[in-house]
């Protein structure tokens, strides 16, 4: 699997560049905000037609699949204790509010076999650029809890969270199917793979991952994680 190769493509290093040049002038101005999404559906369809199904990027994606789903439990578990820390220390008595994200690192990933400024340009904007709304709510479904309702009260426990306690137990569409049996690949995989223009090759190389947790309590976030 020639990484560096497939970037090289000619029509994946035009487009890039196209995503490189709007990102770093437009950023932030609504004129050139669906252009840049354009651009990077396209890119996203091009890497799709270039994925390699071999052994190698099915290690590479499962154990990155591994990473992100240890991530996603444990901002789960970090929100379900506070959660049940304020349920049971203000009832309903006090007005509070805790959500929970989780992101992928905002830093390019360092093992990442192309580095060049194009490349770190373009995951700037998949995953600071605000060109998909959806990924406000980061990886997968945030998670909300107030003093009157809670979306633990959805899921038995993270695995159903994260999609594996339901009648799809491998979130692998878009993937060729017998190639990608049996990776038990979690939903977050899945939103970031089908609907936030994130290819396999961005993915397989990210090691790190940002969690939010904002507390606003009477009106006053007093707590940030």
């Amino acid at each position: 699997m020639d990484v560096v190769k497939i970037f090289e493509e000619p029509r994946v290093a035009l487009i890039e560049k196209e995503i490189a040049f709007l990102h770093e002038r437009y950023c932030g101005r609504d004129e050139q905000e669906n252009v840049v999404q354009y651009l990077l559906n396209i890119r996203h369809s091009l890497l799709r037609e270039l994925n390699v199904y071999d052994e190698e990027m099915q290690t590479m994606l499962v154990s990155f699949n591994n990473r992100l789903q240890s991530a996603a439990i444990t901002l789960y578990n970090k929100v379900k204790v506070l959660a049940d820390e304020y349920a049971d220390r203000y009832g309903s008595s006090h007005e509070y509010e805790i959500n929970g994200k989780l992101f992928l690192g905002f830093n390019y990933p360092e093992k990442h076999p192309v580095q060049t400024e194009r490349a770190k340009s373009v995951w700037e904007a998949l995953t600071q650029g605000g060109y998909y709304p959806l990924y406000s709510d980061g990886c997968t479904w945030g998670l909300r809890v107030t003093f009157q309702e809670s979306d633990f009260n959805a899921y038995k426990d993270a695995s159903h969270w994260l999609g594996l306690d339901t009648d799809t137990e491998n979130w692998n569409e878009g993937l060729d199917r017998n190639w990608s049996e049996g990776m038990h690949l979690v939903y977050p995989f899945h939103n970031l793979y089908d609907h936030l223009g994130f290819s396999l090759y961005d993915l397989i190389y990210v090691e790190d991952f940002n969690m939010e947790v904002n507390v606003n309590f009477e009106n006053n976030i007093h707590y940030q994680l």
